[in-house]
C-alpha cells in the first residue's frame, strides 16, 4: 500500500509537471551549461526576473570560455538582477571550468562540488536537468511538500535528517525523474504554497495527512 502510494504521488506530480509546469527558457535545449547558468542567477532571485538576463547572457555567450573571456560585459546584465556577491562566485567558477576541466561541466557530484559556488543544490540540479541522471533534489519546497503529505513536521534543518533524504529518494529516483523534480518545484510554488496552501484545486489530497487534517 505504502508504495502504491509513493508511485500514485510521484506519477500524479510528473504528470502535473507536463501540463500545468513553467516553460522557462533553461528548461528547452537543456545542457549542463545552461543549467548551471540558470541555478546561478536564480539563486534568491524570481524566475521572472531571470528570464531576460538569462536569455541574453546564453545568446551571447553560448558555452563557458566566452562567457568567461566576456565576463565583464556580461555582469552589466546580471547586475539587475541585485545579489551581486554572486558574480563573484560565478566567475571562480567559470575559471574552475576552463582550466581544470576544459571547459566542460562535470557529470559526477564530486567533481562539481569543487566548483566556487556550487553547492549540493546546484550540482544535483545540473545531473538531474543538465544530464537527466537520476537524483534527488532537495529544498525547502521539496521539504515543505512531502512533510505535509506524510504528516510530518519540519524546519530548516529537515533536508539534511536521513529519513526526509530517504523519503524524497523514494520519489525522485524514478525514470521521470527530471519531470518529477520540475513538477515538485511548480507545484510547491503554484499550489502547495508556504502560505495559504490551495488544497481544494490539489490531486493529491486524498495522500495528504496535511488536507485531511487541517482543511
Amino acid at each position: 500500500m505504502k508504495d502504491c502510494r509513493v508511485k500514485a504521488i510521484t506519477e500524479g506530480i510528473c504528470d502535473y509537471y507536463i501540463t500545468c509546469g513553467h516553460k522557462y527558457p533553461w528548461r528547452i535545449n537543456r545542457t549542463p551549461f545552461r543549467v548551471y547558468v540558470s541555478e546561478v542567477l536564480l539563486q534568491r532571485t524570481r524566475a521572472k526576473q531571470v528570464e531576460p538576463v538569462f536569455s541574453k547572457i546564453i545568446e551571447k555567450y553560448p558555452d563557458p570560455e566566452t562567457l568567461l573571456e566576456n565576463f565583464e560585459d556580461a555582469a552589466k546584465e546580471m547586475y539587475t538582477l541585485g545579489r551581486n556577491i554572486r558574480l563573484h562566485y560565478f566567475k571562480q567558477g567559470l575559471e574552475y571550468i576552463v582550466t581544470n576541466y576544459g571547459g566542460e561541466i562535470p557529470g559526477e557530484k564530486s567533481r562539481l562540488m569543487l566548483i566556487p559556488g556550487v553547492g549540493d543544490y546546484i550540482a544535483v540540479a545540473v545531473r538531474i536537468f543538465g544530464y537527466g541522471f537520476q537524483d534527488t533534489i532537495i529544498d525547502a519546497n521539496v521539504v515543505r511538500v512531502l512533510s505535509r503529505i506524510y504528516g510530518k513536521k519540519y524546519d530548516g534543518e529537515t533536508r539534511r535528517k536521513k529519513e526526509f533524504i530517504i523519503l524524497a529518494e523514494k520519489h525522485s529516483l524514478h525514470s521521470r525523474c527530471v519531470d518529477y523534480s520540475y513538477g515538485i518545484l511548480d507545484f510547491a510554488a503554484d499550489v502547495c504554497r508556504p502560505r495559504k496552501p490551495l488544497c481544494d484545486r490539489c490531486f493529491l489530497t486524498v495522500y495528504c495527512e496535511y488536507a485531511v487534517f487541517y482543511h
